[in-house]
C-alpha cells in the first residue's frame, strides 16, 4: 500500500513540475500509477476473499459467538390502534464478517401471541410462517416463546455495516417498553447457545423510545397519554399540602386515638422492658429491635410492660378479636404499657410502639408523646401474594418483605410456588420437580430444563431458575412465624401445571415401574387448545388417579414441613383459567360440565387431611353459568372454602359471598401490583385489569362497593379480607420487586386495616383530608424507614408549572425533596434543590430525591420540540413532556 501511494504522488509532481510534460515521462507515469491501482484492488478482493473464506472456515460455535456478539437488534413499536400492533425489527451486522450461514435460529419470548401466528387451526398455531420479504421465517416453541430462522433459499447473507429490517405483528397491542424481553439467544447445531449482546440485561436498549400516541394508544378512543409535569402538578395541588410533618400517628390508622400535649423523654439506655410469662417472644423482639434490656421487676419508673387482656371499645363496629390491642404511653408516670389477649395482639402493640419511636435520631435517647390507643383490624385476612413461579426470588428477599409487612400489621404472606413457567419447593419424594421443573434454558427436549420464557435466556442461572430447599422454606416460615404472619402455600392445579407435568413426564421415563402412579394427562406431545399465556400441554385431567397420588404427596410434604413451625392450616389450590376446550377433549367419565366441581370434591374431600380449609382463585369455584357451586354439593362442611376473588367488578365478590365462601377481595383493577403506576409507556407492568394503578388508587379502594346491577350483598361478613397480588411476568430483580411493591403496598395495608368514615358517606373532601395525611406519613415517616432498609421504592414524578416565570412545583407525596438542573445537554448536571420562588428563564430539568438523598428518580429524553424534562425515579425509565412559555 505503501508504494501505491509513493507511485501516486510522484505521478502527480512529475505532471505538475513539468509545464510541458514530455509524453515519455507522464505516459510512464500514468502506467505506473494504473500497475498499482490494478494491484490494489487485487490486494483489496484478496482480503476480503480472505474474510470470506475466514467466516467460511469459522466453527459452528464461531458462528453462533459472531451472531451474538454483532448483531445489532432493535425492536420498535410502530403502532397499535388497530385489533393487532405493528413492529418493526432490525438486524443490523456490526463486526467486520458476513452472516451466510442458514442453519442459526434466534429465540425470543413477547408478551403477545405474534402475527401472522394468529393463523390458528384448532387452536394449534401454524409453524414456519415467512416474515414478509425479508427472507426470515418465524416459530412457535411454547408458552409465548418463539424462534427466527432464515429460509434456505430466500435468506440473502447480510454483508457488515448492513440491515434487514422484519415487520411483525402481534395480537392485541404493545404499550410498554416492559412488554418486550430481554436476552434473546441465538443457537445452532453442534454449538451451545449465546445471548445476544445487544438484547442482554435490563436496560432494554434495543427497544425504541415512544415518541407517539399511535405507540402507547390501545385505539383512537383511548384517552390516556403519559403524564406531563403540567399534568402532575395539577393532579397533585387540590391534595399537595405540605405538613412538614406526619399526618397520621401511626399507619395503618388506629381506631381510637387520644394524645395529649404531654411527652416523656424514651432513653432506651435507661429504660427497662419487663419479662412477661404470657408474651415472652414479644418481648424479646421488641428488646432485640431497641436494643434494651429485659428485667424480671423494678421498683422504679421507665418501663415497658406487656399485660393479657381485651381492650374495651368506645363503638361496637365490630367484634373484638384476636389481634386487638391497648397502647397507653404515660409521660406523667412515665411508663408504656400493651394489653392484648393474645401473642398476635401484643405483637401489633409493639408495632404501633416501633412507630411512635422516631428511628432517625441516631441516639438512644428520643421524645414520646403521651397517647392512648385501642385499636382492632378492620380484616382478619391482610395479605400479599408473591409469584414466585414466573420469576423466582430468593428467600432474603421474601424474609425483607415480611419486615415490612409486620411494620403494617399484615398478616398473610400468599406464596405462588408453581405454575407453567416453574416449581419452586423442594418435595423429596419426587425430586425431578425441582431437578427439572425449578430450571429454565435451552433444552428443546425439556429433559433437564423447561424452556426458557419471560427472557430468562438460555441459561440456568438466570431468575427463571432456582427452588427453596426444605430448609430455606422452614427458615422462611420461621421467620414469619416470629412476625405472625401465616404463610398460604399454592400449588396452581389442574391448569398452569406445564412445570409439574413436565416434570412427572420426565419421572415416568426413569421410574418405569411405578408406571402411572403419577399420570395426570391424556397424552404428552400437546392438545387441541390454547391458554392465554400460548400453552396446549398445562393442563392436567382431574379425572385421572395420578393426579390425586400427586397432590396427597405434595401435600402430606407441605404439612410435614409446616408442622413444628407454623401448622399448615390453609392450602390454595389455583383452580383458575382452565381452557374449556382441555375439559372438553378429557377422557373422563363424569359429564363434562361437571369435571370442575369433581375437581373440587376430591381435593377438600380428602379425608387425609381434616386440618386443612383450603382456597381457590373464584374462577376456578364458578360452574357453566359463572355462579359459585353450592357448598352443600361440594360436601364442604366443617372446613372453609376461601375464594380469592380477582375479577374486575365486585359482582363476583357479592355472589361468592353470599353463597357461603369466606371471600378475600383481590380485585385486579386496584390490587395487582404488576400493572404500572402510570399510562406511561416507559413504566414497568402489564394493563389487562386497568391501565394504571397508582398508590391513591389503592388508598381510595373500597372492598365493599359495588355497581347497580350487581345485586345486594347479603352477607358482608363473609368477606374476610384483603389481597394485594405480585405476578412476576415482568419483574426479574429485586430492584424492580421493590419498586412495583411499595408504597402501594403501605397504602393497601391502610384499607385492609382501617375503615375510613368517608367509605361509607362518600364524602370526597374527606378522602382527600385523609389522603394528605397519610401522604405527609409517608414523605416524613414511612419512607425512610424503608430508606434505612435499603428498600428501593418506587419515587414519584414532580409535578410542575412556570408562572409568571417563576417555578411551582408539587408532589404526590409532600415534603420529598426537588431538584432542577439548567438542561445543557451534557452531562453531568449542577443540581439545585428546589426551594421556592426559583426564577426560571432557561429550560430546565427536575428530579426527586428519596428523603435520605441517596436516589434520585429516573431522567426525561430529550425531544426535539421544546421540553422541560422530569427525572422521576432511580433506573433508565424515561419521560419526556411538551412546554409552551408558561408551562412545562
Amino acid at each position: 500500500m505503501e508504494h501505491i501511494s509513493q507511485t501516486r504522488n510522484l505521478f502527480y509532481q512529475l505532471r505538475n513540475k513539468s509545464h510541458k510534460p514530455g509524453p515519455y515521462f507522464t505516459r510512464k507515469c500514468y502506467h505506473i500509477y494504473m500497475y498499482a491501482m490494478r494491484m490494489k484492488r487485487t490486494i483489496n478482493w484478496t482480503r476480503r476473499s480472505i474474510l470470506i473464506s475466514e467466516a467460511d472456515n469459522q466453527t459452528p460455535q464461531e458462528k453462533i459467538n459472531y451472531i451474538a456478539q454483532y448483531l445489532d437488534v432493535r425492536w420498535t413499536v410502530k403502532e397499535n390502534l388497530h385489533t393487532y400492533a405493528k413492529h418493526m425489527l432490525v438486524f443490523k451486522n456490526t463486526g467486520t464478517h458476513t452472516i451466510k450461514d442458514k442453519s442459526w435460529k434466534i429465540y425470543f419470548h413477547h408478551i403477545r401471541i405474534v402475527e401472522p401466528l394468529l393463523e390458528i387451526v384448532d387452536d394449534r398455531y401454524q409453524h414456519n410462517i415467512l416474515l414478509g420479504q425479508s427472507g426470515l421465517r418465524i416459530s412457535h416453541v411454547s408458552g409465548l416463546l418463539y424462534y427466527i430462522f432464515p429460509d434456505s433459499v430466500l435468506f440473502k447473507p447480510l454483508k457488515p455495516s448492513e440491515e434487514l429490517s422484519i415487520p411483525v405483528m402481534s395480537s392485541h397491542f404493545q404499550l410498554s417498553k416492559t412488554d418486550t424481553f430481554p436476552n434473546w439467544y441465538v443457537t445452532g447445531p453442534n454449538s451451545s447457545p449465546q445471548i445476544i449482546k445487544s438484547t442482554e440485561g435490563e436496560d432494554l436498549k434495543f427497544v425504541s423510545s415512544f415518541n407517539h400516541p399511535n405507540q402507547w394508544k390501545r385505539s383512537k378512543e383511548d384517552q390516556h397519554n403519559p403524564y406531563t409535569a403540567k399534568d402532575r402538578y395539577n393532579m397533585s395541588k387540590n391534595s399537595f399540602e405540605d405538613l412538614g410533618k406526619t399526618g397520621e400517628i401511626i399507619i395503618p390508622t388506629p381506631e381510637e386515638v387520644h394524645v395529649s400535649k404531654k411527652s416523656v423523654v424514651f432513653d432506651t439506655s435507661e429504660w427497662i422492658i419487663m419479662s412477661s410469662v404470657d408474651f415472652p417472644s414479644e418481648v424479646q423482639f421488641l428488646a432485640d429491635k431497641l436494643g434494651m434490656k429485659i428485667a424480671q421487676k423494678t421498683d422504679n419508673d421507665k418501663f415497658i410492660q406487656f399485660t393479657k387482656g381485651s381492650p374495651t371499645f368506645h363503638k361496637n363496629i365490630r367484634e373484638n378479636n384476636d389481634e386487638a390491642y391497648e397502647l397507653r404511653v404515660d409521660a406523667e408516670a412515665r411508663k408504656i404499657s400493651i394489653t392484648a389477649p393474645t401473642n398476635h395482639g401484643a405483637f401489633n402493640g409493639l408495632q404501633s410502639l416501633l412507630s411512635l419511636v422516631d428511628e432517625s435520631v441516631h441516639s438512644n435517647t428520643r421524645s414520646l408523646q403521651d397517647v392512648h390507643i385501642k385499636d382492632r383490624p378492620r380484616f382478619t385476612y391482610r395479605g400479599y401474594m408473591v409469584d414466585l413461579s414466573r420469576n423466582f426470588h430468593g428467600k432474603e428477599t421474601i424474609m425483607e418483605l415480611l419486615d415490612v409487612m409486620a411494620m403494617y400489621k399484615l398478616n398473610k404472606l400468599h406464596l405462588h410456588l408453581s405454575d407453567d413457567d416453574g416449581w419452586r419447593i423442594q418435595i423429596p419424594e419426587i425430586p425431578e420437580l425441582t431437578k427439572l421443573g425449578s430450571n429454565r434454558c435451552h433444552d428443546e427436549n425439556e429433559t433437564t430444563c423447561l424452556m426458557p420464557s419471560l427472557g430468562s435466556g438460555p441459561h440456568k442461572t438466570s431468575l427463571g431458575s432456582g427452588y427453596y430447599t426444605v430448609k430455606d422454606y422452614q427458615e422462611i416460615l420461621e421467620y414469619a412465624n416470629r412476625r405472625h404472619i401465616q404463610i398460604i402455600p399454592e400449588i396452581d392445579m389442574p391448569s398452569h401445571m406445564r412445570a409439574a407435568l413436565k416434570s412427572i413426564t420426565l419421572r415416568q421415563r426413569n421410574h418405569k415401574a411405578e408406571g402411572d402412579l403419577y399420570k395426570m394427562t391424556d397424552r404428552e406431545d400437546g392438545n387441541n387448545y390454547r391458554t392465554a399465556q400460548g400453552f396446549n400441554d398445562n393442563s392436567a385431567n382431574p379425572c385421572r388417579q395420578g393426579l390425586y397420588n400427586f397432590i396427597d404427596v405434595v401435600l402430606r410434604t407441605l404439612v410435614s414441613i409446616h408442622k413444628d413451625i407454623q401448622p399448615l392450616t390453609l392450602f390454595h389450590f389455583g383452580g383458575d383459567e382452565v381452557p374449556a376446550r382441555a375439559m372438553h377433549d378429557m377422557k373422563c367419565s363424569v359429564k363434562r360440565n361437571d369435571i370442575k366441581q369433581y375437581f373440587i370434591e376430591r381435593i377438600v374431600g380428602n379425608t387425609k387431611f381434616k386440618e386443612l380449609s383450603y382456597a381457590a382463585w373464584e374462577d376456578g369455584l364458578l360452574n357453566k353459568d359463572k355462579s359459585p357451586h353450592s357448598l352443600e354439593s361440594l360436601g364442604v362442611k366443617a372446613r372453609d372454602l376461601y375464594a380469592f376473588v380477582w375479577t374486575e367488578t365486585n359482582k363476583a365478590l357479592f355472589k361468592v359471598a353470599n353463597a357461603g365462601y369466606k371471600v378475600v377481595n383481590c380485585r385486579g383493577a386496584y390490587l395487582y401490583f404488576d400493572h404500572p403506576y402510570e399510562p406511561d409507556p416507559e413504566e414497568r407492568g402489564l394493563y389487562w385489569a386497568t391501565r394504571y394503578v397508582n398508590t391513591k388508587m389503592v388508598f381510595g379502594f373500597d372492598p365493599f362497593k359495588g355497581k347497580k346491577g350487581y345485586g345486594s350483598l347479603d352477607k358482608p361478613e363473609n368477606i374476610v379480607g384483603m389481597q394485594a397480588q405480585l405476578w412476576t411476568e415482568l419483574i426479574r430483580t429485586k430492584e424492580q420487586f421493590d419498586y412495583m411493591t411499595y408504597p402501594r403496598l403501605q397504602a393497601m395495608a391502610e384499607r385492609a386495616w382501617h375503615r375510613a368514615e368517608w367509605e361509607t358517606t362518600g364524602d370526597k373532601t374527606e378522602f382527600e383530608r385523609d389522603w394528605i395525611k397519610f401522604a405527609n406519613s409517608l414523605s416524613y415517616r414511612e419512607l425512610p424507614k424503608l430508606d434505612r432498609m435499603h428498600v428501593k421504592y418506587r419515587l414519584p414524578p414532580p409535578g410542575a408549572i412556570i408562572k409568571d416565570g417563576i417555578l411551582h412545583v408539587a408532589s404526590v407525596f409532600p415534603g420529598l425533596p426537588i431538584e432542577y438542573s439548567v438542561n445543557t445537554g451534557s452531562q453531568p448536571h449542577v443540581w439545585s434543590r428546589v426551594k421556592g420562588g426559583e426564577r426560571i428563564t432557561e429550560t430546565i430539568i427536575l428530579r426527586t430525591l428519596s428523603p435520605d438523598g441517596k436516589r434520585h428518580s429516573r431522567e426525561s429524553r430529550e425531544e426535539e420540540r421544546t421540553f422541560i424534562r422530569l427525572q422521576v425515579n432511580h433506573t433508565s425509565l424515561e419521560d419526556f413532556v411538551q412546554c409552551s412559555d408558561h408551562e412545562i
